[in-house]
């Protein structure tokens, strides 16, 4: 499902419907976060990443990232 939304994300993007963006991104938030999607979220092209549209989404995805990984160092 989340490869899915991320197409529409990405076709939303470059047709600058940023209505479309936003629904995608909160879509996307409602699902559970994993490694395999918050790194997917992370990896999609800086135009997309930069929308505020889609910040909330990459900001969740960092937040789950780093509370996964902040005990890296023991």
């Amino acid at each position: 499902m989340p490869s899915a939304l991320l197409d529409v994300l990405m076709a939303a993007d470059k047709y600058e419907v940023a209505s479309c963006m936003r629904y995608c991104s909160r879509l996307l938030r409602t699902l559970p976060m994993t490694c395999e999607s918050a790194l997917l979220y992370l990896d999609l092209p800086s135009s997309v990443l930069m929308g505020d549209a889609v910040q909330p989404l990459t900001d969740a995805a960092k937040q789950f990232l780093a509370a996964r990984y902040k005990d890296i160092t023991k």
